[in-house]
């Protein structure tokens, strides 16, 4: 695990299998210490608050190795030191709702109104699932 405190995120091992009551247990798995084989690397990173100052943990899992994990997180690093979005696999509609709740304070309602209705009809279905093209500056906007 990472716990240098210069350094943010951390990278951890969870998985999938669930406890009596049907919660995933994650990373208080069991089978986790006695088999270096089960479940998968996992790592989680703060990311730069909402505007209403809610705080943001960005996580992705599904690593096959430690060191997978480690250079995700050094990217995401990186990103975040170069004031661009820290998740080069964020979809383009996930980046929109983004840009959309950081200008919505700005905009008239009628203007907000029809850029939601643009990025629920045109962005998801369009674009939903596509990640964007390149690195985008966490000032657009």
């Amino acid at each position: 695990m990472n716990h240098n405190r210069h350094s943010p995120g951390r990278i951890y091992r969870r998985c999938g299998c669930r406890g009596k009551h049907g919660k995933q247990l994650g990373p208080r798995c069991p089978r986790l210490a006695a088999d270096p084989r089960h479940g998968s690397w996992a790592l989680a990173i703060d990311v730069p608050r909402t505007i209403d100052g809610r705080r943001r943990t960005l996580r992705r899992s599904g690593f096959t190795t430690h060191s997978e994990a480690e250079t995700a997180l050094a990217k995401m690093r990186q990103n975040l030191a170069a004031g661009l979005r820290p998740d080069p696999t964020e979809t383009v509609a996930a980046y929109l709702l983004d840009w959309l709740q950081t200008v919505g304070p700005r905009l008239r309602p009628a203007t907000l109104a029809r850029y939601r209705a643009y990025i629920d009809t045109l962005a998801r279905t369009l674009w939903g699932s596509r990640t964007r093209p390149g690195p985008v500056n966490s000032s657009d906007g």
